[in-house]
């Protein structure tokens, strides 16, 4: 940042907020959580001039790591601000945590979360969502939890279904402009 210029206040960034749709909160989040990210090795970076084992300090490094201190608390203020935001809107804020505020929520409250406990939902493994893969052009469903596999699909190709789609508009008919309404 140049010395001429400075940092949007926070009741100036939290009265933009209103009017952002969510998927650009998302994306601010994720932005801020970069730049923070960037800033935090940037002073690993530095830490061995600032703090050398023997001799003197670097000042120059020793302010890098001030300044970068500052504006990573000011993006941390940030993420709250949307936090805010996100919250006030109705919306739940789970979807927009890091990897670590969910790892510290489980420290806390162990089997709260439960992606950091390894476990995979229930809807995964009782049938509600169902995953699959395309082989040899057919649907092959997987394993279910419970034994069983998924019912198959794609159980015919694409001449038979070709086939079996035109067999079906001609019984259909036509209408009077020579079209077909589905």
């Amino acid at each position: 940042m140049s010395s001429s210029s400075t940092p949007i206040t926070p009741s100036a960034f939290a009265s933009a907020l209103p009017s952002l749709p969510l998927p650009s909160l998302h994306l601010k989040v994720l932005e801020l959580r970069n730049s923070i990210a960037h800033l935090d090795y940037s002073n690993e970076q530095l830490h061995p001039f600032a703090h050398p084992p023997s001799g003197p300090p670097d000042p120059v490094c020793v302010e890098a790591i001030s300044e970068n201190n500052i504006v990573i608390a000011r993006m941390q203020e940030r993420i709250s601000l949307v936090k805010a935001e996100v919250e006030t809107r109705g919306l739940s804020w789970t979807e927009f945590q890091s990897k670590e505020e969910i790892e510290k929520l489980d420290k806390q409250e162990p089997g709260v979360v439960a992606e950091t406990n390894g476990e995979r939902h229930s809807a995964w493994t009782d049938g509600t969502f169902q995953t699959g893969r395309i082989v040899n052009g057919e649907v092959v469903m997987d394993d279910v939890a419970g034994g069983g596999q998924a019912q198959q699909g794609g159980s015919i190709g694409d001449e038979e279904l070709r086939r079996r789609m035109e067999e079906r508009m001609r019984d259909m008919g036509v209408d009077d402009e020579g079209g077909m309404h589905l």
